[in-house]
């Protein structure tokens, strides 16, 4: 097994954890190579490495950007997948893909999985976009991608020096005074508009943000992105309404629309931010895809 250590996440706090983790590790008979990250997209290299070297269990210490790396390490490596068995210790203020397929949101139990848990095969998305100078890339994501609002205030967070629940819904609240909905290409499938829209999200699972469900009607395997789009409905409905991304009743809503679909291509008339993961790049275009159950995690029995 091979764990990449994320000592930045949460804020820097999972750097005075290691020896706790070391210690759950043996305490567990889980014997394994770690590797430190130590910027940005280092994860990315770490994985492609580990499995260069033989490794076929590689495991995540730190938030849902930690994992995304080093899932896209192998994917863009243009290693197979389906020989890799992915594991997860989150750690952060969101874990929200932990929340869906079932890892342990405490890190003792999320270790004991590494040695006990069952394999979930889940789907995998694939995002294709232009980047800033013009060239076309490619980057997969294991849970949500966040557009318009979301992909704004993802952005504002990502630029904090400590990011945590309180700073992020805290750049929440500013966000939705400061954000003005753009006018936007969507395609989902053969369905086609062009109007403005407040917030979009494309997913494999349910939750982001630090626990927001903005797709109740996502299944990790069934073979499907869930699209969930929040038409301009305006501000003071958007506060009124902010309760329904927790209890899971958002597509009740008169200006929400959800759906399921095998692709999603969205074109704005200028660059915005889009946000993978929690993530963030600037985009003009942007088109997703799935690889259904491609993705095999260890969650709990």
């Amino acid at each position: 097994m091979f764990l990449v250590y994320n000592p930045a996440a949460g804020g820097g706090k999972a750097r005075k954890l290691w020896m706790k983790v070391k210690d759950l590790l043996e305490r567990y008979e889980i014997d394994c190579e770690v590797a430190f990250t130590e910027k940005p997209g280092h994860a990315m290299e770490l994985s492609r490495k580990a499995f260069e070297s033989g490794h076929r269990k590689i495991v995540a210490f730190g938030g849902d950007g930690t994992m995304n790396e080093v899932v896209n390490g192998i994917f863009l490596g243009g290693f197979n997948l389906e020989e890799v068995t992915f594991g997860w210790i989150p750690f952060g203020s969101g874990k929200d893909w932990a929340r869906t397929i079932g890892v342990p949101l405490m890190i003792e139990e999320a270790v004991k999985t590494l040695k006990d848990g069952r394999v979930f095969v889940q789907d995998l998305g694939v995002a294709e976009y232009e980047s800033s100078n013009g060239e076309m890339k490619k980057r997969v994501f294991v849970n949500v991608a966040g557009l318009f609002f979301d992909g704004f205030v993802t952005h504002r967070t990502n630029l904090l020096r400590k990011k945590n629940r309180v700073s992020y819904f805290s750049r929440i609240f500013s966000s939705i005074i400061k954000y003005k909905p753009p006018v936007a290409r969507i395609q989902v499938d053969e369905r086609v508009w062009e109007k403005k829209i407040f917030s979009m999200n494309v997913g494999i699972c349910k939750y982001n943000g630090g626990g927001m469900n903005q797709l109740p009607h996502a299944v990790p395997d069934d073979g499907l992105l869930a699209v969930t789009v929040i038409n301009d409905i305006g501000k003071i409905r958007i506060l009124a309404n902010l309760y329904r991304v927790f209890n899971g009743t958002l597509l009740e809503h008169p200006g929400v629309e959800g759906y399921q679909a095998k692709k999603v291509t969205v074109e704005f008339q200028k660059k915005e931010p889009v946000e993978l993961d929690g993530e963030s790049f600037w985009t003009r275009k942007i088109s997703f895809s799935v690889v259904p159950r491609v993705l095999r995690v260890l969650v709990k029995k």
